[in-house]
């Protein structure tokens, strides 16, 4: 398939022929500077098939390249690689032969992500790759210049927890599959892309979370997200299937996806709002552990004690949940493990098993913050049961 994208700098369409021809050329050039000397070179039929342009464009891109001496030509036999590329830095690599990768994540300080980069880096070390590492504050607009920079960079891959927050710029992604460099995108994935993915399983985290507050007791279960996009709504879909399981209400108003993604004060308003009604919520299902952070404050200033009055679970199990006091319940993701799943399948060349995603499964991290109630066995549920390992 042939993508008509528009070079933003002009706003040129790349379809034109005097772009496209360059672009080609240096498709090309980075695909000869990966072969031996006097290695034979495709035939032109091949080459047009393989880049989808015509075979005339295929003829101009590799006559300049036998110019600039970088192929020659035999009569009657065909193409060849030249000497001359012997040594050019190629593919991401520097001068010693060192491969380069770019790890796009939202903030390497925040959440889960030091768990991801650490994987990632595991393997690259292993391997003699070279890392740089990119925040792109979850916006898309930072996300695609810093695809742009890596890609003129000429790195061999890249791993990318996208981000969620602004306008979806898909384009940087074309420009990834048109440049040959393969790409894997870490914990959530992006619509509209087709690339391997290791994915953590949001669902399941949701349906967990819930399970727990229902296996305890609590009957009127609340539910405190992050604005919607994917993951808010995967872990929303897993709490309600598993209230819908128990028989319980899932109520509109003890429900809340958060008008922004700035962390300051998350979770607190809506828990306010929430515990403040008379016919309140005996439990909540938040979201993140910051989020679950507010809910505590919320609570703490109304008078209700977490886990007698109100029970809460969230998920991440970051260190905010030891600094709570009673120390909170979290679902944790294994996000070692996906950086490295993540960075195994960019070092197989970004193939894996017929491009199926990876699914990483969570698991509940009990502490102090839901305490078992006499209403265990309310809504038909069996003593004895283990429904976290549903």
């Amino acid at each position: 398939m042939v993508i008509n994208l528009k070079c933003r700098s002009r706003g040129i369409p790349m379809s034109d022929n005097s772009l496209r021809y360059i672009e080609v050329k240096q498709r090309l050039a980075r695909h000869i500077s990966d072969m031996s000397p006097h290695e034979r070179l495709p035939s032109r039929t091949d080459l047009s098939k393989t880049y989808q342009v015509a075979r005339t464009t295929i003829e101009r891109a590799v006559s300049e390249l036998i110019g600039e001496g970088l192929l020659y030509a035999k009569d009657g036999s065909g193409t060849y690689v030249s000497e001359a590329t012997a040594g050019r830095r190629t593919g991401g690599r520097d001068n010693r032969g060192i491969a380069n990768w770019g790890l796009l994540v939202p903030d390497i300080l925040h959440y889960i992500y030091p768990g991801i980069v650490r994987g990632v880096s595991d393997v690259a070390s292993d391997h003699d790759v070279n890392l740089m590492i990119c925040n792109t504050d979850n916006r898309f607009e930072k996300q695609t210049k810093h695809l742009h920079k890596l890609i003129d960079s000429e790195v061999q891959g890249v791993i990318i927890v996208p981000a969620i927050n602004g306008i979806v710029d898909l384009e940087p992604f074309y420009r990834l599959q048109e440049a040959g460099i393969p790409f894997v995108f870490c914990h959530r994935s992006l619509e509209g892309i087709q690339a391997p993915r290791v994915i953590s399983n949001n669902f399941h985290a949701g349906y967990l979370a819930a399970k727990h507050l229902i296996q305890s007791g609590y009957t009127k279960i609340g539910y405190i997200s992050r604005p919607a996009y994917s993951a808010s709504a995967d872990r929303f879909q897993g709490y309600s299937c598993a209230l819908s399981e128990a028989g319980l209400a899932s109520r509109s108003r003890w429900i809340a996806f958060e008008s922004s993604f700035e962390s300051d004060g998350e979770g607190y308003f809506s828990a306010r709002r929430m515990l403040e009604e008379e016919d309140r919520p005996d439990a909540i299902f938040c979201f993140n552990d910051g989020i679950a952070k507010g809910a505590y404050d919320a609570a703490a200033e109304l008078g209700l004690r977490i886990g007698a009055d109100v029970g809460i679970v969230s998920c991440d199990n970051t260190n905010i949940c030891e600094t709570l006091r009673p120390k909170l319940s979290s679902i944790a993701f294994p996000t070692y493990q996906a950086g490295r799943l993540a960075a195994r399948i960019l070092i197989e060349g970004g193939a894996n098993s017929g491009g199926r995603p990876v699914v990483l499964q969570p698991e509940l991290i009990r502490r102090d913050s839901v305490a078992v109630r006499e209403r265990a066995e309310w809504a038909g549920l069996r003593a004895g049961t283990d429904l976290t390992s549903t």
